[in-house]
């Protein structure tokens, strides 16, 4: 796809450089407030173009900066995310206590000794 963009992009300024050439017919360019002219037709064609190649040019920058703040941020999303799940992951693999080691909790039976299998309770 990207030699298609480059190829139409060479014939456009080949067609654009013929016109620039073959161009003999002066102009007048009128803005709001500002004429111009007159200036040679093949001029002004290539003005237009090299501002217009500015523009997009100009657009394509900041939507780059976009794209790399995004991915900067989902960057450190993804960084503390992998440390919680690691963290979590730590956390399942770690043995489990019996239940007989735990301290009970305040107002319970506070007998660190596993019951005897076989005793009444």
């Amino acid at each position: 796809m990207n030699i298609l963009i480059y190829v139409l992009g060479c014939l456009f300024l080949i067609v654009l450089f013929a016109v620039v050439v073959y161009s003999g017919a002066n102009t007048t360019v009128s803005l709001i407030f500002w004429d111009l002219g007159p200036a040679p037709l093949g001029a002004v064609i290539a003005a237009a173009a090299v501002f217009g190649l500015t523009v997009a040019c100009a657009i394509g920058v900041l939507d780059g900066i976009k794209i790399r703040v995004a991915n900067r941020q989902l960057r450190r999303q993804l960084r503390r995310l992998e440390e919680e799940s690691d963290a979590l992951r730590l956390r399942l693999a770690e043995p489990a206590e019996p239940n007989y080691l735990r301290k009970a909790p305040l107002g319970g039976p506070s007998s660190p000794v596993p019951p005897e299998l076989g005793s009444p309770e």
